[in-house]
């Protein structure tokens, strides 16, 4: 039986290394987070998985981890419109405080290399999680 060409992106999708930068394969890692199947258990495992959204365009993902708190109105126009002008290439964690599966608040430091119009840019945030009913969110990078 042969693969379709539905199928085929989809299966180097999940044998690929993971774009967040564990080394673990996407299966292995931010898939299960993606698909509802698993919570992130720590923030540096909340800011991966939404790495790796932006990387697959994933609003809906990007949308449901955002802290409500936080949440703009318009955040899911935003994304559909700015996902598909940006190409992720890396990501890099400088530093993490707190976030651990005891804790209610946590902070990541990292950058993030990205191509956008032809350019290759590089942002960098300190962002700020928080629980909400036990599950880990984004609140902003404003830490």
């Amino acid at each position: 039986m042969s693969e379709s060409e539905e199928d085929r992106p989809l299966r180097v999708r999940l044998r690929s290394d993971c774009p967040c930068g564990t080394g673990l394969s996407y299966n292995d890692c931010c898939r299960d987070f993606h698909t509802g199947k698993a919570q992130p258990k720590t923030a540096e495992q909340l800011m991966r998985s939404r790495y790796s959204a932006f990387f697959f365009r994933l609003p809906d993902y990007l949308v449901s981890t955002q802290h409500p708190d936080t949440r703009e109105p318009s955040l899911r126009k935003e994304l559909d419109a700015m996902l598909p002008t940006i190409m992720w290439r890396s990501l890099k964690i400088l530093s993490s405080s707190k976030g651990g599966p005891e804790d209610k608040k946590g902070k990541v430091e990292f950058t993030a290399e990205y191509h956008e119009d032809g350019e290759l840019q590089e942002m960098y945030e300190h962002s700020r999680f928080r629980r909400l009913r036990g599950m880990w969110k984004y609140v902003d990078g404003k830490g």
